[in-house]
């Protein structure tokens, strides 16, 4: 029997490395995944394809089912289900909550969910929220597996922040100062997410065969609600965007067209990274991240008059749901609003 030590690859840098530490047969062996810092998707990807080998778990449900061990399958589970981003973003949560609490799912007390989240003081609201999520769903998803007998009282009572308005903005001027403190590569990649409104995964994963220049879209059959909803992901392209597209398919033909200064693939990580430098170097606010320029894309159109079903479609998402509880910050545009409201009222 193997079984998984920690959910979390690691990296070594004596080596260059990617490994994951595991108990085979009782004792604990380092496993190498991929090469390289910048290589963590696919060092997870090697982790989640290891796990579904490892996973020749007992069924049936039991009191003494660990955390670690649920979320090993719910992981493996994800990975068949999910988008690869998706499965991601459960693993950070996931993984980081098992490093704090380490024993039966049937053990956990709500002090345990409160001093995990008392260790990351610096955790906005939302994110905060994103962490509860995944905790409860993993044990609400043992339960319906039959891993688990019962979902704990503490799961159960467990009641998530309600999720933040999504306020930073990236304006004129905070664009401008990233471009000029960063290369041409990474210049390109955040002129992309500002003139689309796409998520950055969108941005990162686009290739020339996605593209169709004539119609001036791209269309993305792989995407985050691609399996909600059964349809492709359509982007659609201003005259600016579609001279960039036509140069970067002519530069890249084949796999991704957004690459950083070495000709390779940005990372998930690693734009998050350069985005955390900037911000240092820069002292520019917290939430100035890749994912700030769809909400800028998002408030700016709005403003701008774009209506709520076309702004709808234009991000992608199948409804107007979203958008109305998180983006439109018409709000606060009180010289905008007055004006609405004379409008109404006549």
């Amino acid at each position: 029997m193997t079984t998984n030590a920690k959910l979390r690859p690691w990296f070594r840098h004596q080596d260059g490395w990617w490994y994951v530490t595991r108990r085979v047969n009782g004792k604990r062996v380092q496993t190498k995944l991929a090469q390289g810092q910048d290589n963590e998707a696919a060092a997870l990807q090697s982790f989640y394809e290891l796990m579904a080998a490892d996973g020749r778990l007992n069924p049936a449900a039991t009191p003494l089912i660990s955390f670690n061990e649920v979320c090993q399958r719910f992981l493996v589970w994800s990975k068949r289900a999910n988008e690869p981003s998706t499965t991601s973003w459960y693993h950070r949560f996931l993984a980081d909550f098992d490093d704090h609490f380490d024993g039966p799912v049937q053990s956990i007390r709500k002090q345990h969910v409160e001093g995990w989240l008392g260790k990351h003081p610096g955790w906005s609201q939302s994110t905060r929220r994103q962490a509860m999520t995944c905790v409860k769903r993993v044990v609400n998803w043992g339960y319906e597996e039959g891993l688990l007998a019962e979902i704990p009282v503490a799961i159960r009572g467990l009641k998530r922040p309600p999720m933040d308005r999504r306020e930073t903005i990236v304006d004129d001027t905070i664009h401008q100062k990233i471009v000029e403190a960063t290369d041409d590569a990474f210049g390109r990649f955040v002129a992309g997410l500002r003139g689309t409104g796409a998520r950055p995964d969108e941005l990162r994963r686009v290739t020339a065969a996605d593209v169709d220049l004539e119609a001036g879209v791209w269309i993305l059959g792989k995407h985050k609600t691609g399996k909600k909803t059964g349809k492709p992901r359509i982007v659609y392209l201003t005259e600016s965007m579609r001279q960039t597209t036509r140069e970067l398919v002519q530069r890249h033909p084949d796999g991704p067209l957004y690459r950083n200064s070495r000709g390779e693939p940005w990372t998930a990580n690693a734009v998050r990274c350069r985005m955390r430098r900037l911000r240092e170097k820069l002292k520019l606010p917290a939430g100035v991240v890749a994912y700030a320029y769809r909400h800028t894309f998002a408030t700016e159109g709005l403003a701008g008059g774009v209506g709520i079903a076309e702004m709808a479609e234009l991000l992608g998402h199948s409804d107007t749901k979203m958008l109305s509880a998180h983006y439109a910050h018409l709000d606060k545009k009180v010289q905008q609003m007055r004006k609405a409201a004379e409008t109404a009222a006549n």
